[in-house]
């Protein structure tokens, strides 16, 4: 199916410069957000009038945007690295008694 939306040319294409940082397209980014409605059952961020703000609403501080997001693809890249790589039994055996170990010793202390 095709929706057409009017968006204003510089708005479009300031957020086009951010979606791209982010790895999206317009098209991904309205389809999380719509999603993002069904699941929800809301608009999936505040909504406010004269600079009113929720008794709860906290500002989530936007200053490093970028570099989270490269940590967000470099921690991802690492962890699909660690799924693709080849076990040992013996690998996978000392993993399970570490595990093992480190659960006991919490029951013990009573952490």
């Amino acid at each position: 199916m095709t929706t057409t939306l009017r968006i204003d040319d510089d708005l479009k294409r300031d957020c086009e410069v951010v979606l791209e940082d982010l790895g999206l397209s317009m098209s991904g980014a309205v389809t999380l957000f719509l999603k993002q409605v069904v699941k929800q059952r809301a608009i999936p961020f505040i909504i406010s009038c004269d600079g009113h703000q929720p008794y709860d609403y906290q500002p989530r501080p936007m200053a490093n945007l970028n570099e989270r997001g490269k940590t967000a693809r470099r921690y991802a890249a690492e962890m699909r690295a660690s799924c693709e790589r080849e076990w040992t039994m013996d690998e996978i055996d000392a993993e399970i008694a570490a595990a093992r170990k480190e659960r006991r010793e919490r029951e013990n202390t009573g952490a």
